[in-house]
């Protein structure tokens, strides 16, 4: 029972955290890109694929909806102290994805892009959570990821 109250309060604090990321997207669909916006100096090889894939995608509404996911996915992750291990997060980010109707097989180019640099950032090899600096480390990779999308 206790494990399923966690799991239950774990997905609507992402919930949450998607949809304060919502006028973060909007701002985002909706504005031209300018001098002002934060742009990464060093790109990886596999974010530039993920950056080239996703501006492939034609829907914004698409488009908006993984920027949610990205910013939503960050700042659960910058938050969250219940978490010991990232292995754990996968399951949450599956239940979110699911809730908001997103498909992974929907973009398969995208999809397998986001992949290649999860896998790369070592996002498949379970790590522990014990420090406020490891999950900062962890929420980077998303962050990375909004980022690149921008």
């Amino acid at each position: 029972m206790k494990d399923n109250i966690q799991t239950i309060v774990t997905t609507v604090c992402v919930c949450i955290c998607l949809a304060l990321g919502y006028d973060k997207a909007k701002t985002f669909i909706n504005t031209e890109p300018n001098n002002d916006m934060h742009i990464i100096q060093s790109i990886s090889p596999e974010l530039e694929n993920v950056k080239n894939q996703f501006n492939k995608i034609e829907s914004n509404t698409d488009k908006e909806l993984i920027y949610k996911l990205f910013v939503g996915s960050a700042e659960y992750l910058n938050a969250c102290e219940t978490m010991l291990a990232t292995n754990q997060f996968d399951p949450i980010l599956g239940r979110v994805q699911s809730s908001y109707g997103w498909k992974r097989d929907k973009y398969v180019a995208f999809t397998d892009a986001v992949s290649e640099y999860l896998i790369s950032v070592g996002y498949d090899k379970p790590k522990a959570l014990k420090t406020a600096d490891d999950r900062k480390e962890f929420a980077q990779i998303f962050q990375d990821l909004v980022e690149a999308i921008k």
